[in-house]
């Protein structure tokens, strides 16, 4: 005999069939030739120049930023409370602190290129064109051998898009603040007052990133963007200072 169905089940299954129709409407329809994925089309040629525009990138994107950053660490450390500075390093110095703030740089320095790393192939899969595609940090894929599907993506306008960008700006935070917290609380042994302020700077630039982001759609973060990434290479080159002035006597 047949087993009946409960009837959770059984009214599951009504909703479904009601609404099968309009599912297939919508996803079942035939995609572009254009968008033949849902992505702006983009050739072999073209992924190609975007792969080798990247990797070049790539080391301009680790090294540039923090040639600024020494520079500007450097400035606080000389024209600061330069002595305090000297004084504290010397003090730390016997309790090996270079090596501690040697490891800060390199694991900061590491999520710099962890970040940056996926761009290579971001770089093929969404052209200049992508615009608010680009807030994707995964595409999907429905999971059929009968058709070929449009990748699935994030929602982009509307209110749906404004939360889906500032959860965006949320995780990139995630994503990139293990190596400033690190170098911050390393920096703080030193250089107390400008670590705190650089940590002031850089929260309003993360304000900045999420709400640009958020209210604008892509691009609109870029100036939180700059700024947080300099506090950071600030930041971090503090560190190496310290770690230069424990371990080489540098004093500035």
């Amino acid at each position: 005999s047949r087993r009946p169905v409960p009837p959770f089940t059984a009214s599951f299954q009504s909703t479904v069939m009601a609404y099968a129709p309009v599912s297939q409407n919508v996803m079942m329809s035939p995609v572009s030739d254009g968008m033949a994925n849902g992505l702006p089309p983009m050739t072999e040629d073209e992924q190609d120049d975007a792969r080798c525009k990247s990797l070049g990138l790539l080391p301009a994107f680790l090294l540039i930023p923090r040639a600024f950053g020494f520079l500007f660490a450097w400035l606080i450390a000389h024209f600061g409370s330069n002595v305090k500075y000297v004084q504290r390093i010397a003090a730390l110095s016997a309790s090996d602190i270079g090596y501690l703030a040697i490891g800060a740089v390199v694991f900061s320095i590491l999520v710099a290129f962890l970040n940056m790393y996926p761009t290579i192939y971001k770089s093929q899969v969404f052209s200049d064109k992508a615009g608010n595609l680009k807030a994707n940090m995964q595409l999907f894929k429905i999971n059929t051998p009968q058709q070929q599907y449009p990748y699935v993506v994030l929602e982009d306008e509307g209110t749906v898009g404004e939360y889906n960008r500032a959860n965006r700006s949320l995780h990139h935070f995630a994503e990139n603040c293990a190596g400033f917290v690190l170098c911050f609380l390393v920096a703080g042994m030193v250089f107390p007052l400008p670590a705190m302020i650089i940590v002031c700077i850089f929260a309003f630039a993360r304000i900045l990133h999420q709400v640009g982001y958020a209210e604008k759609g892509y691009g609109g973060h870029a100036l939180g963007f700059v700024i947080a990434m300099l506090c950071t290479v600030t930041m971090e080159m503090l560190v190496l200072l310290i770690a230069i002035g424990a371990l080489g006597g540098w004093q500035f």
